[in-house]
C-alpha cells in the first residue's frame, strides 16, 4: 500500500516535499528518495506559460501536472489549490479534480488577489471558513488532506492570521499553513504552534539560513520547497544558453551538464531497450 501523508507524519517529522512540476523533476524526486512532492502554481505557471504566479494557472493546468508527476513517482503529492478557483462551489470541484488526478492534499488560500504583487487582499473569515468546509465535504477519502492557508499576515498582522488559521482548523482543515516569505531569523508563531491541534506546514528555500530540521524543531511538521526547482532549472539552462550564445559551443558547461548517455540512463532508455529486446521489437 502506498504511503499517505498521515502515515509519513507518524514516522518522521518534518516531512520534506521538494517542488515538482514535470517528468524530469518527478524522476529526481524518485531517484533521490524523497517521501513527498509539492506542485505549486509558481512553478507550473512559469514552466507551462512563462508567466508570473498571479492567477494565470487554471485547475486544468494543476491537474495535468499532478497526473504527470504521479505517473512517475508514487509518493504523496501536495498541490496548490489556489483559492479553489472561485467560490465554495468551485472549491468542491477543485478538490474532486485534484484528488482524482492523483493528489494527496491541497491547500486552499484565503486571498482574493495580489499575491506576488504586494500585500494580498484577503476574503472575509466566514467566506474562507466556508471554503474549507466545502473542501472537506467534497473529498472522497479522508486520506486526502485539506490544508488551510492564510495570506493575511502582511495586511492583518500575524496574530490575526493565527486567528484565521485556528478558525480553519475548527472548520475541518487537516493542516495549517501561514504563508510568508521565510527570512533568516524568522520563527514559527508560538501561539500557532501551541494552539494548533493539527500539523503545521511551512515553506523553505534559498537564503533562509534554516534547514528542514531547524524548522521541525520550531514546530513544523511539513516543509515545502516550492521555488527551488524552478530557480535551479532557470539558472542551469541560462548558463548553458549563455555559453552557446557566447561561444557557439557548450564546452564551458560540459562538466556540469553531463552527457546524453547519462540522461538516457536517467529517463530509463535501457529499461525500454531491454523490454523491446525481450518482446522481439528490435528484430524487425
Amino acid at each position: 500500500m502506498a504511503a499517505t501523508i498521515k502515515s509519513l507524519l507518524e514516522r518522521r517529522s518534518p516531512l520534506v516535499a521538494p517542488g515538482a512540476y514535470d517528468g524530469i523533476s518527478a524522476l529526481l524526486i524518485r531517484e533521490l528518495g524523497f517521501d513527498a512532492a509539492y506542485i505549486g502554481s509558481f512553478a507550473v505557471t512559469a514552466a507551462k506559460h512563462g508567466l508570473p504566479d498571479i492567477g494565470f494557472a487554471s485547475i486544468d493546468d494543476m491537474a495535468e501536472s499532478v497526473r504527470c508527476v504521479s505517473a512517475v513517482t508514487d509518493v504523496p503529492i501536495i498541490v496548490d489549490g489556489e483559492g479553489g478557483f472561485g467560490n465554495a462551489l468551485h472549491v468542491a470541484r477543485t478538490v474532486r479534480v485534484l484528488e482524482r488526478a492523483g493528489a494527496s492534499a491541497t491547500h486552499i488560500e484565503d486571498h482574493s488577489f495580489g499575491k506576488h504583487l504586494g500585500a494580498p487582499k484577503v476574503i472575509p473569515v466566514k467566506q474562507a471558513v466556508d471554503k474549507i468546509k466545502a473542501a472537506v465535504d467534497a473529498r472522497a477519502s479522508e486520506d486526502f488532506l485539506i490544508i488551510g492557508r492564510s495570506d493575511a499576515e502582511t495586511s492583518e498582522g500575524q496574530e490575526a492570521t493565527v486567528d484565521r488559521l485556528l478558525a480553519y482548523q475548527e472548520a475541518g482543515a487537516d493542516i495549517l499553513f501561514m504563508a510568508r516569505a521565510l527570512r533568516a531569523g524568522d520563527v514559527l508563531n508560538k501561539r500557532l504552534v501551541e494552539e494548533s491541534k493539527v500539523p503545521i506546514l511551512i515553506t523553505n528555500g534559498p537564503n533562509t539560513g534554516y534547514t528542514a530540521a531547524d524548522l521541525g524543531e520550531q514546530g513544523a511538521s511539513i516543509v515545502l520547497y516550492p521555488t527551488t526547482t524552478s530557480l535551479a532549472a532557470e539558472s542551469g539552462m541560462r548558463r548553458a544558453f549563455e555559453a552557446i550564445a557566447r561561444d557557439g559551443s557548450t564546452a564551458a558547461v560540459d562538466d556540469s551538464i553531463g552527457t546524453n548517455a547519462q540522461f538516457e540512463e536517467f529517463v530509463g532508455t535501457s529499461e525500454y531497450r531491454a523490454t523491446a529486446e525481450r518482446i522481439g521489437l528490435l528484430q524487425y
